[in-house]
């Protein structure tokens, strides 16, 4: 029998959680050795950038173009929810989309159809990309699919909604990044500093707001422009991590920060809103609204000044958390491992 090769689509460049987790996958596959090859193949679209340094650990020697994806009906490929627009390309191959970010797909999907892109980007670019052919039906596209893979339960719950049948999807979620698991005992020994960490390019304004209404003596300290390692020193140096930016799937941030020792407060939006996505209690998620500000600071002093009670309410989530790359080879060999 011909090896089964899957081919993952991933854009090219971006140090997100997303790719990270598309250059995991073939990884996983191949290192399972189970009768499927994998390989990745980065979307035309972000051809001109440069692959990401940190991502190389996991694809040696399995790039490929697109051109040479073999279309074959024993092959699988995989496209990322904002990729659908590739799918009328390949017309043998078992079709799975991969949603590993809900918010991501609804902003794509007004630049699907001629009259949302010229809304959105200008006549001109309309007519660009309809001549490329780039334009598609995002109805079409998702009941074509032969399994919808989701990387939360949130992703889960909106596939769902959108009238996909149980026997069509699957549960695919993701694991943090190594590092973070393999140091979480000396992290947790770590003495920790009275400070409030979050990620200025999510919950910018709503962030703000609470600093502005703030205390003084509390300290704000942003996490922009850092390796891995850099994160990690922050995270576990720190005693509150604050998430108040819209969570398009299982948000990397929050689990990262539980693992270095860190509380971690959020809100209430797309996969934050599902206990099996973001499993913190209750007392620590608010509706990002302005009457909750008073309330929100409330908790985050709770945190700081009793720092040594309220780490161990994390307890769950960091065992949950240190147990999901284990999840993900199991699910990665009952899903392409037949």
């Amino acid at each position: 029998m011909n090896t089964k090769k899957v081919y993952v689509l991933c854009p090219k460049g971006l140090k997100t959680g997303g790719p990270e987790l598309l250059h995991q996958l073939v990884f996983t596959i191949n290192r399972l050795n189970s009768g499927s090859k994998a390989y990745l193949t980065y979307t035309s679209e972000t051809s001109g950038e440069t692959p990401v340094e940190a991502f190389h650990e996991y694809i040696v020697d399995s790039v490929i173009e697109q051109s040479q994806i073999e279309d074959s009906y024993n092959n699988i490929i995989i496209f990322p929810e904002t990729n659908l627009n590739l799918m009328h390309k390949f017309k043998n191959a078992k079709k799975y989309i991969w949603w590993l970010s809900v918010d991501n797909f609804l902003i794509m999907s007004k630049l699907s159809t001629f009259s949302g892109y010229r809304k959105e980007r200008g006549i001109l670019r309309a007519v660009k990309h309809a001549l490329i052919g780039d334009l598609y039906d995002t109805n079409i596209a998702i009941e074509s699919a032969d399994k919808h893979l989701c990387q939360s339960v949130y992703a889960i719950n909106y596939v769902k909604n959108l009238g996909i049948s149980d026997d069509k999807i699957e549960y695919l979620a993701d694991y943090i990044n190594d590092l973070y698991v393999k140091n979480s005992s000396e992290y947790a020994k770590r003495n920790k500093i009275s400070r409030v960490l979050y990620n200025p390019k999510k919950g910018k304004e709503f962030t703000q707001k609470l600093i502005d209404m703030a205390p003084e003596s509390i300290k704000w300290v942003p996490l922009i422009n850092l390796s891995n390692e850099q994160v990690a020193d922050y995270l576990s140096s720190s005693k509150l991590y604050i998430d108040f930016g819209n969570h398009p799937g299982m948000d990397r941030f929050p689990r990262e920060a539980a693992t270095c020792g860190c509380c971690v407060i959020t809100d209430k939006r797309g996969s934050a809103k599902f206990k099996e996505d973001v499993n913190i209690p209750d007392q620590y998620k608010f509706e990002d609204k302005e009457e909750n500000i008073p309330a929100i600071l409330k908790q985050i002093e709770y945190c700081l000044a009793n720092y040594d009670v309220a780490t161990k309410d994390f307890e769950n989530y960091r065992s949950i958390i240190k147990g999901q790359k284990s999840r993900f080879t199991e699910d990665v060999k009952k899903i392409f491992g037949e």
